[in-house]
């Protein structure tokens, strides 16, 4: 490996273990969670624990491909649009409760899809909404996981 291409790849090792050790801190967390009374079938720590164990297999996927052989190549994070995406991703944890799932989640989506590149707001917006209103249907009405009404409260 050449030095050009190791600062790429450090970087990109040192964003896979970060993110394996978030899917360690998320998978500890949900495992103490209090299991649900006996007449659940779906106890309330079971989304935690299926999106901890999602995420340990990205990330596990994550590590192998950063420390293969080769796989800098050239490429280099792009750190502007990093914190971008962490500077949304606070905003929208501030805004979340106050505004509502459905609405700071659809702007959300929205943002994130304008930082990753796209040049149609009109289109994200619309996708983010469907998105958001599904989730919030799916939470909210169908599993009973009460989520921020905010703002605009839904008639339906």
């Amino acid at each position: 490996m050449n030095e050009e291409a190791g600062a790429p790849g450090r970087s990109r090792r040192i964003v896979a273990a970060g993110f394996l050790v978030a899917a360690v801190v998320v998978l500890a967390q949900a495992f103490m969670i209090p299991e649900g009374n006996g007449y659940q079938a779906v106890g309330p720590r079971a989304f935690p624990l299926l999106v901890g164990a999602g995420m340990a297999a990205v990330a596990v996927a994550g590590v192998v491909q950063a420390f293969r052989e080769g796989t800098a190549g050239g490429e280099e994070t792009h750190w502007p649009s990093v914190l971008l995406l962490v500077g949304a991703l606070v905003v929208y944890a501030l805004i979340l409760t106050p505004v509502g799932y459905w609405q700071a989640t659809t702007l959300f989506f929205a943002a994130v899809a304008r930082v990753l590149g796209s040049r149609r707001p009109l289109r994200d917006v619309a996708v983010a909404l469907v998105l958001a209103l599904v989730t919030y249907f799916v939470f909210d009405r169908v599993l009973g996981i009460a989520l921020p009404p905010g703002l605009i409260r839904l008639a339906i």
